[in-house]
């Protein structure tokens, strides 16, 4: 018996059990852990590749303001994954938003400080999102003693099909109802609500 289980013995008996199970949880968690080399280069291939593209589909956001919002996301991705981790709370439309007003008024009202700052919403958000899920997935991988890897490649194998599914179904969306009809059936007041945000951060 281990000095820890034995001194904890006396406080409670279901304890060093406890104990016994922990330590089991966290080396199969850790056995089986993904290479920080392979999280790093993922990151920086995806911010390469939204740095090619967004300004295509969005021109007021410029190259280098979305490889800004890939430079700043982590610190706001850790306070929430941490966040997540422990209240099961995801604040990534919170720390969108933060996002929305400071691109928006960065670019300001003569470079279209509306479209960059929802471009930029949506990027920090989404990346956010990302990580809370995966801080979830790890959670729940710690507590059944299943692969962390496994988890991370379910992960990729979902936004991988989102990333097909979510723009036809939105497509589908937009074409078959009138999207944002204030007399309509999808009145759309988010959209309505975070326009209004990025003028007044503009």
């Amino acid at each position: 018996m281990s000095n820890a289980c034995f001194i904890v013995l006396f406080a409670d008996d279901g304890s060093c059990e406890q104990l016994a199970e922990g330590k089991l949880q966290t080396e199969v968690f850790l056995k089986d852990s993904i290479s920080p080399w392979f999280a790093a280069s993922g990151y920086i291939v995806l911010a390469a590749i939204s740095t090619a593209t967004v300004p295509t589909i969005f021109p007021q956001l410029k190259w280098y303001l979305v490889l800004l919002c890939y430079f700043l996301a982590p610190a706001v991705v850790f306070c929430n994954s941490y966040g997540m981790g422990l209240t099961n709370l995801n604040l990534a439309p919170t720390y969108g938003k933060i996002g929305l007003f400071a691109f928006a008024s960065l670019v300001g009202s003569d470079g279209g400080g509306v479209i960059a700052g929802l471009a930029a919403c949506g990027i920090i958000m989404s990346i956010a999102c990302s990580t809370a899920d995966l801080m979830q997935d790890f959670k729940s991988a710690y507590l059944t003693l299943s692969s962390p890897r496994s988890m991370f490649i379910a992960q990729l194998i979902g936004i991988a099909l989102g990333c097909i599914i979510a723009p036809l179904t939105l497509w589908l969306f937009w074409t078959a109802f009138d999207i944002g009809d204030p007399d309509g059936e999808y009145k759309a007041p988010f959209a309505i609500m975070f326009r209004e945000m990025a003028i007044l951060g503009i």
